[in-house]
Formats: C-alpha cells, sequence, structure tokens
C-alpha cells in the first residue's frame, strides 16, 4: 500500500472499525536472522480467519504493511504471523523492533489465496515472504490426509528455516537476474512420473512478481490449466512495500 496522508488513515480506520482488533505481542522469535515469528493476542471472536488470510498493519502515520498469517488458534485467541527481515525500509525496522507488551491495531483483509480443501495435491512456489502461508497450508495438507510438495527460491542462509517450521518442500537459491530460473531448472529435473502423479494438483505462486510470473508461464507451458493455479504477488523489486 503506498503512502497516503495520515488524516486518511485516521478516517480509514474509522470507517473500517469493524475490521480493526486490538493485539498484544505475547511472543517473538527469531528463526534466523531474516525471518522472526511474532504471536499477536485478541479478541478475535468476529474476525472470521481463514487460512491465507492477510492483514495490515499502520507502521507509521502514513503507511500500512499486509502480511499473511501463517496460524490461528480459535481457542487461545491468538494469531501468528512469520516476517522475512529484509533489511531496508519502513517495514523492516517496525518488524525488528516487535517486543512482547507491544499493543498494536491489527486491520483485518481478505484472503486471495485460499487452501482448496478438496484438492488431494497441493504444490507450493514462492520465497522468504510465502514461508508462513505455507507453513499453514502444509499443516493442514497433513491434518487432511493429503500430500504437499514445493519449491521456493531462498537466499542461501535462510536454507534452514523450512527445517526450523517443519515445512517439507525444497529450495533453490534465488537469483536477482533471472527469476524462477533456478526453480524451473529443479522442475525440469524432476522425473516424468511425478508430473503424471501430480497433473491434477492445486499449485499455490507467492512472492516476487517477477518469479510467479515466470513460473505460471513454465506451468501453462506444462499443460497446467488456469483453473489449477492460483496466485498472489506480495512483492517488487523497485516497489514500494519494504
Amino acid at each position: 500500500m503506498p503512502k497516503i496522508p495520515a488524516w486518511l488513515a485516521d478516517t480509514m480506520e474509522r470507517f473500517l472499525g469493524d475490521k480493526i482488533f486490538p493485539v498484544d505481542v505475547v511472543q517473538t522469535r527469531m528463526l534466523n536472522d531474516h525471518l522472526k515469528s511474532v504471536t499477536f493476542k485478541g479478541d478475535f471472536s468476529e474476525a472470521n480467519f481463514v487460512p491465507g488470510n492477510e492483514v495490515l498493519f499502520r507502521i507509521n502515520r502514513n503507511e500500512y504493511r499486509h502480511y499473511t498469517l501463517t496460524e490461528f488458534d480459535a481457542e487461545r485467541q491468538t494469531c501468528k504471523i512469520v516476517f522475512y527481515l529484509n533489511g531496508k525500509g519502513p517495514g523492516n525496522q517496525w518488524v525488528l523492533n516487535l517486543k512482547r507488551g507491544d499493543q498494536l491495531k491489527l486491520l483485518v483483509d481478505q484472503a486471495k489465496v485460499q487452501y482448496k480443501t478438496d484438492a488431494n495435491q497441493h504444490f507450493f512456489f514462492g520465497d522468504e515472504t510465502s514461508i508462513g502461508l505455507y507453513d499453514w497450508f502444509g499443516r493442514i495438507a497433513l491434518n487432511n490426509d493429503q500430500e504437499y510438495f514445493g519449491i521456493l527460491e531462498l537466499k542461501e542462509e535462510n536454507f534452514s528455516v523450512l527445517d526450523e517450521v517443519k515445512l517439507r518442500i525444497d529450495a533453490v537459491i534465488s537469483d536477482l537476474t533471472a527469476p524462477a530460473r533456478n526453480a524451473i531448472q529443479w522442475m525440469e529435473n524432476m522425473h516424468p512420473k511425478c508430473w503424471e502423479m501430480w497433473e491434477g494438483a492445486t499449485f499455490y505462486l507467492t512472492g516476487r512478481a517477477k518469479s510467479i510470473q515466470s513460473f505460471k508461464k513454465y506451468l501453462r507451458e506444462r499443460g497446467v490449466s488456469p483453473k489449477q493455479i492460483q496466485s498472489m504477488p506480495y512483492w517488487e523489486y523497485g516497489r514500494a512495500g519494504g
């Protein structure tokens, strides 16, 4: 979301009052130097969270940032987000400073990528910003006795986070100049039987916009139907949102 005048942000919050929930930060944990897990507690009885739900936080007077939930516990009235610290921008500093006891306002948005419960196979593609979403989706798949797999473009120092959150998918090194190239090569190296077994899967594509564009083009060339693909770009180099 671009910068907006403070008065407009204040007006919007009054207009969207039923979608804004006061929350307390009850736990923070650094998964490594670049990913931070934060748990928020509030009265979410009217929030109607679903897997894939996005939320917004006002990080300063003029800016909001979108984030995707990685967990919601209705009994404990808590939700969790895995934040990627990109090392730049006001959003990065805001997340870095979050600590237990902080009181914030959480604005509920919709779920733009939703788990397809009637699919038996789920394939995930993305990057560091996708880990929280796919952590939730992966747990749903296991609970439903369904299969999931996937490939993420990550910086090498973040590979270990997949083991930390017990997300059972593979990773390749991200390439700034060639979005999705390494992930596509990884797909090309799969055994042909894998394509046959996964021809009816649902594919979820999130993260960098240009990577999604390239990977979606590749899937279409391999015969994947548009109806099988859900996508949501979270960021792109040169665009506001850091």
